[in-house]
C-alpha cells in the first residue's frame, strides 16, 4: 500500500497517522525511542506491507505483469491501488476526500516527530496534493518515475504505468476485493493497540 492508503488505515489516531509516514523511514527493530502510539502507527504500516505483501491475490496479480516487471510489482501495486481507492473512495470513507487530504496534511507537515525525510516527504505529498491528483493515472506514471530514479539498479519502473494500463480492469476489481479484507484485518490490530 502506498501513502493514501496507509493514512487511510492509520486514520482516527494521530499518532498512528504520523507512524504511518515514518513507517517509509524508520527501519531495524522499534525500540520505545518515540511515543508508544507513533510506534504502533510505525508497526502497523509493516504490518499493513506484510499482510500486503503476502496475500495470494496480490502473488497472482503479479503474474499478469511481464516477467521484468514482476521483482518491482509489488512497487507496481502500491502505487496502483492508491489511485483505485481515490477513484472509490465514497465506498470505504464517509468524509470527502478533500477534506481528508487537509486534516491529514495539516497533521504531518506540523508533526514535530518526523525525520527530515519524512518531513520533506510530508511537505511534498501536501504541496502536490497528491491524494486528489491520485484520480488521475499520470499520478501512477509520474510516483512510478520517481520511484525508478531514487532507486540504485536500473529497474522497468519507468515505463511500468504503462505496462499495467493494459490490465487496468483486473487490477481495479483485484483491489475491490483485496481493500476490505485489509481492512478488516488492520482493524482487528488495531483492537490490540486499545
Amino acid at each position: 500500500m502506498n501513502y493514501l492508503a496507509h493514512f487511510h488505515l492509520s486514520y482516527g489516531n494521530d499518532d498512528l497517522l504520523i507512524g504511518a509516514l515514518l513507517g517509509d523511514f524508520v527501519k531495524g527493530p522499534l525500540k520505545g525511542e518515540r511515543k508508544k502510539s507513533i510506534e504502533q502507527g510505525i508497526f502497523l504500516h509493516r504490518k499493513i506491507d506484510i499482510f500486503t505483501d503476502t496475500h495470494p491475490l496480490l502473488k497472482q496479480t503479479h503474474q499478469l505483469f511481464q516477467p521484468r516487471y514482476r521483482r518491482y510489482a509489488g512497487i507496481m501495486t502500491d502505487v496502483a491501488f492508491d489511485h483505485f481507492l481515490n477513484r472509490h473512495w465514497q465506498q470505504f470513507h464517509q468524509q470527502p476526500l478533500s477534506i481528508f487530504s487537509k486534516e491529514v496534511f495539516l497533521l504531518i507537515t506540523t508533526s514535530d516527530h518526523l525525520t527530515p525525510p519524512a518531513k520533506y516527504q510530508a511537505e511534498n505529498l501536501a504541496r502536490y496534493d497528491v491524494f486528489a491528483n491520485y484520480q488521475y493515472w499520470q499520478t501512477v506514471d509520474a510516483a512510478l518515475k520517481r520511484i525508478s530514479q531514487r532507486l540504485a539498479r536500473d529497474n522497468p519502473l519507468a515505463s511500468a504505468a504503462h505496462a499495467m494500463k493494459l490490465h487496468y480492469k483486473a487490477l481495479e476489481a483485484i483491489f475491490l476485493t483485496f481493500y476490505p479484507e485489509l481492512q478488516a484485518h488492520v482493524s482487528e490490530l488495531r483492537q490490540e493497540f486499545s
